[in-house]
């Protein structure tokens, strides 16, 4: 495979975001590598959120032709590829050429061992990446119901336009549902902020945003204008994927109208800051999936988020 830090001067080949940790053509050279975004080019951050065939997830890199464009940073052995549930770049976004393009996401080889065959490479999806010269994209690997067989593969390409946010005093968010098997009458998803100081009760709490009835590849583009929470406190926001319909300001909701919750302390917590962009996200499968058989904690539906800006 043709090392694309060798061909960037041809202008032809994608180019990657500083953020990137580790190389992205030969897949023996790990040499850390930035680059400045020259003309023609756009921005795309790429979320791996496909559960695969009866649950059995897969890591991926992607690839413009020929060229990988993504990779994973490693301490020992070969980098494999971008895992379910995770982003690349990991922060910041990839820089790539504009226009039309072609994309595909492979699974990496896996090499024998003692006792497990080698695995070949697979190639999960192929078409086309589109963009626009100096424009911002999220850039979702989604699938098919992962317990029909044959299970395929597509991408779901969001606008990342940030001209909206004009208030430096409020963060910005918006809301994508890439759950497969949501219900028809969709989600619910809530942001409650504990308003009152920490460690005091009884707690105050207000549901500062609510998207209602979001189903699958559903949300706004659009971003928009919430509270940031204050510097000082490093409390975060509790979000609730609920049953459409669901009660609001509810902290202690429970299952079945709770479907996840992300506590607002703890690992995962969101912290929205004045200033900064975000998306939120949810994805996995609903009722969870291992082995082909339901699961109440592999594949189950989860809440992610990253920041834009």
């Amino acid at each position: 495979m043709k090392n694309i830090f060798k061909n960037i001067k041809k202008g032809v080949l994608p180019i990657l975001a500083i953020a990137l940790l580790a190389s992205c053509g030969d897949d023996h050279n790990f040499t850390p590598y930035a680059n400045t975004p020259g003309e023609n080019t756009a921005n795309v951050k790429f979320l791996h959120a496909a559960v695969g065939a009866n649950g059995t997830n897969f890591q991926v890199n992607y690839f413009m032709g020929t060229e990988k464009i993504s990779s994973v940073g490693v301490t020992v052995g070969l980098p494999v590829g971008t895992s379910y549930g995770s982003g690349f770049p990991g922060t910041g976004y990839s820089v790539v050429k504009s226009g039309e393009q072609p994309l595909s996401a492979v699974s990496p080889k896996i090499a024998a061992t003692a006792t497990v065959a080698e695995i070949a490479a697979v190639e999960r999806f192929a078409g086309k990446l589109t963009t626009e010269k100096g424009k911002y994209y999220s850039n979702f690997l989604i699938g098919t119901l992962p317990n029909v067989t044959p299970v395929t593969y597509s991408t779901y390409q969001i606008n990342d336009d940030f001209s909206v946010a004009t208030d430096n005093t409020k963060a910005y968010i918006r809301f994508i549902n890439v759950i497969s098997n949501t219900p028809v009458t969709g989600y619910d998803l809530g942001l409650i902020k504990t308003t009152t100081i920490a460690g005091v009760t009884p707690a105050v709490t207000t549901e500062i945003q609510t998207f209602k009835n979001v189903t699958f590849k559903g949300g706004e583009e659009k971003f928009i204008a919430i509270e940031a929470q204050d510097p000082t406190d490093s409390r975060g926001y509790q979000i609730q994927l609920r049953l459409a319909g669901s009660a609001t300001n509810n902290p202690a909701l429970a299952a079945p109208a709770l479907v996840k919750n992300q506590a607002n302390s703890g690992t995962g917590v969101f912290v929205p800051r004045a200033g900064r962009i975000y998306t939120i996200y949810v994805f996995g499968f609903t009722g969870g999936l291992s082995a082909g058989a339901p699961s109440a904690t592999v594949n189950v539906p989860t809440i992610g988020w990253y920041t834009n800006k």
